[in-house]
């Protein structure tokens, strides 16, 4: 159904309401002349309620002016306005309304272009309409319509994550991924813009492969970077650039120790400034760090706590791990720092209960640590040469999948070397050479499903092979 020049678009409703002679233009004249006749030098008057409930009611008119703006613009649209003076639609919306944000006009003219996509197929996918109807519902002359609108900002994130994807990804999953979305973003206790923002990238991840993601990743974390700089009045700036999963790691380890601290001796708040805590955090963490003895095994003085289903993270389905920050880390991410004390790995079952994995214990100890620094002295990976200090304790056999947490399950890898097994699923077993244990790799893409299936056919065997006690006699 094509957009009729003067007939604003049907979801958005448009017709005349009391006091206004004309759609949208008659109640927006209403309006701007009722708000500027508000006495706002006058709030005293209002009692605590009744500055809580202007609050609320201003909150309201704001959202339904952002989805009558939408409607407008879908109506432009549709009329080509602007194009006769050479204009697109966002250069005409801005000469038209040139106080309203960029942020602001860039989000409507994407809900814009769903909404008229929705009422002219010829134009292009008209699968959004769930969007449309979402945000239009802020303009509603229902209650309780409004108070599950979607506002603008986050259908324009949903309508970006729709047109990126909708070319690759299978219509009708994508379809219900959409509308699993809206449900989750919209009304009063939605999620917020940050939260649907790392799920709607959890869900792009999803539609592609993991290889795909588990490469983008390994980019994201080559692009890291420390950069040090001038400052101000003789000071240092230091500009880190992390990916998610390194930033999990700063932001776990220097949040535990950039807690606001009083004087013991006064007993006053601290004084400083949260950059001011983080900062001196940083340095108390790089000071425990030089001066921690070297014969002394690593361990993490913080936790980092990862919530993520079992089924995804013995690589049964597709998923991700989510930090309490809300941040998301690939599931090679959770495996491979799941192998240190960095992460503490909270699994959930099918409907999101925390499992008791009845897996004994899952870090190496310092003595098992020892152990393994004089057993294999360096990295294991074939041709580092990076010392044992360097390194972390990685299972052969990952604790997730049943691996026990011993020596003969163990390997020491540098960081980088450890992104590389778990990436590439590289398989290894400790093997005896001239009678002294010695870790062997098998460089082999997906070796590690081998590696795994050997074990567990030794475990069955030896399980069946197991003396069984006989039963007490009198």
């Amino acid at each position: 159904m094509a957009i009729a020049p003067g007939t604003s678009h049907p979801t958005f409703g448009g017709g005349a309401r009391k006091g206004a002679a004309r759609p949208v233009l008659g109640g927006a004249r209403v309006a701007l002349e009722a708000m500027t006749d508000g006495a706002a030098d006058r709030l005293w008057a209002l009692s605590d309620a009744e500055v809580g409930d202007a609050l609320g009611v201003l909150a309201e008119v704001h959202a339904a002016v952002a989805a009558q703006l939408v409607a407008v613009l879908a109506e432009a649209k549709g009329r080509s306005l602007g194009s006769g003076q050479g204009w697109g639609a966002v250069d005409w919306a801005r000469a038209m309304a040139p106080s309203l944000p960029t942020k602001d006009l860039l989000d409507a003219h994407v809900v814009a272009t769903a909404v008229l996509d929705g009422v002219r197929p010829e134009l292009g996918d008209h699968r959004l309409g769930e969007v449309a109807d979402a945000v239009a519902a802020a303009a509603s002359g229902d209650a309780q319509e409004r108070a599950g609108a979607l506002p603008v900002s986050k259908a324009a994130q949903l309508c970006r994550f729709h047109r990126g994807i909708r070319g690759l990804a299978e219509p009708a999953w994508l379809a219900g991924a959409t509308a699993d979305l809206v449900d989750a973003a919209r009304g009063r206790w939605g999620w917020d813009e940050r939260t649907l923002a790392v799920a709607v990238r959890r869900t792009t991840d999803v539609a592609r492969s993991d290889g795909t993601v588990e490469r983008d990743a390994q980019v994201r974390r080559d692009h890291r970077s420390l950069v040090k700089s001038r400052g101000p009045v003789g000071m240092s700036r230091y500009t880190l650039l992390l990916d998610e999963e390194g930033a999990a790691v700063v932001d776990a380890a220097v949040d535990a120790l950039a807690k606001p601290r009083r004087d013991e001796d006064t007993g006053e708040l601290d004084p400083r400034t949260p950059a001011a805590r983080r900062a001196d955090a940083l340095l108390d963490l790089v000071a425990r760090a030089v001066s921690a003895p070297s014969g002394v095994p690593r361990q993490a003085k913080t936790s980092l706590v990862v919530t993520v289903p079992l089924d995804v993270l013995q690589g049964r389905c597709r998923g991700a791990g989510m930090t309490l920050d809300g941040e998301a880390l690939t599931v090679g991410a959770v495996r491979r720092m799941a192998c240190d004390a960095q992460v503490i790995p909270v699994v959930l079952g099918a409907r999101g209960e925390v499992l008791d994995q009845g897996m004994g214990r899952r870090l190496f100890d310092r003595a098992q640590v020892r152990h393994l620094w004089l057993r294999d002295g360096q990295c294991t990976f074939p041709g580092c040469s990076k010392p044992a200090a360097w390194t972390d304790a990685h299972h052969l056999v990952h604790w997730a999948d049943g691996g026990p947490t011993d020596i003969d399950n163990a390997a020491l890898l540098c960081r980088a070397h450890h992104t590389v097994v778990h990436t590439n699923r590289y398989g290894g077993r400790v093997r005896l050479e001239h009678g002294s244990p010695r870790v062997e790799w098998d460089l082999t893409v997906g070796s590690y499903d081998t590696t795994l299936d050997e074990w567990r056919q030794r475990t069955r065997q030896r399980a069946r092979t197991r003396p069984r006690p006989h039963p007490a006699t009198t």
